[in-house]
C-alpha cells in the first residue's frame, strides 16, 4: 500500500514534531529501533543483527553492537546521506574502543531511508585508518564510499543489508 505523501508545509513545528515522535515510538513498539532517538543507529544495528543472524545486546554495551550466529562481535556504524552527498567524504561517528571484530558502515539515503551502501571492514584497517579527535577522545573514520570500499578485508555487504530491510516488515517477531 503506498501512502500519498502529506502536505507538511501546512503543519506548525509542533506538529511536525509529534508525528515525528508518533513515527519513532510505533517503530519501536514493533522492535525495529529500541530507542527514540533519530532511528538511522537502531536500524542499522537491528538490519545487521538480522543479516548476521546475530543478537543486539543491552543498550550500554560500549564496544560492539551485535554479537553474530557464528560469535564475531561487530561495531555498527550508520550515517543518514543525501544521493547529491555520497561522492563525498561521510563522517562517521566516534570510535572509543576497539574491541570487536569487525565495524559494519551502513549508509542510509536520506530521501527515503533504503540502504545504499554497507560494509563489513575489519578492526585493523578500521584501526589504521582512523584519525585522532582529541577534542571527543576518540578517533573518527571519514572516507568516501570508494575509499572504504577500497579498505584491506573489506567486504560489500550492501545486498544483504537490503535485503533485512526488505525482510523487516514480513517479520513476525516485530509485530509482537
Amino acid at each position: 500500500m503506498a501512502l500519498n505523501d502529506p502536505n507538511y508545509s501546512e503543519l506548525s513545528l509542533r506538529q511536525l514534531l509529534q508525528q515525528y515522535a508518533g513515527i519513532l515510538r510505533e517503530l519501536r513498539n514493533r522492535g525495529v529501533i529500541r530507542t527514540l532517538n533519530a532511528p538511522a543507529g537502531d536500524l542499522a544495528e537491528a538490519l545487521v543483527a538480522r543479516a548476521y543472524s546475530g543478537d543486539l545486546p543491552g543498550n550500554s554495551e560500549k564496544s560492539w553492537d551485535v554479537k553474530t550466529g557464528d560469535g564475531r562481535l561487530l561495531q555498527v556504524k550508520s550515517r543518514v546521506i543525501s544521493k547529491s552527498a555520497l561522492s563525498g567524504p561521510i563522517q562517521f561517528s566516534i570510535f572509543r574502543s576497539w574491541n570487536f571484530d569487525s565495524a559494519v558502515f551502513v549508509v542510509f539515503a536520506a530521501e527515503t531511508y533504503e540502504v545504499v551502501a554497507a560494509y563489513d571492514v575489519p578492526v585493523g584497517a578500521v584501526q589504521t585508518r582512523s584519525s585522532t579527535s582529541a577534542w571527543v577522545g576518540g578517533k573518527r573514520l571519514t572516507l568516501s564510499l570508494v575509499g572504504l570500499a577500497a579498505l584491506p578485508g573489506c567486504i560489500d555487504v550492501t545486498t544483504r543489508l537490503q535485503t533485512a530491510f526488505d525482510n523487516l516488515e514480513g517479520d513476525a517477531d516485530l509485530a509482537d
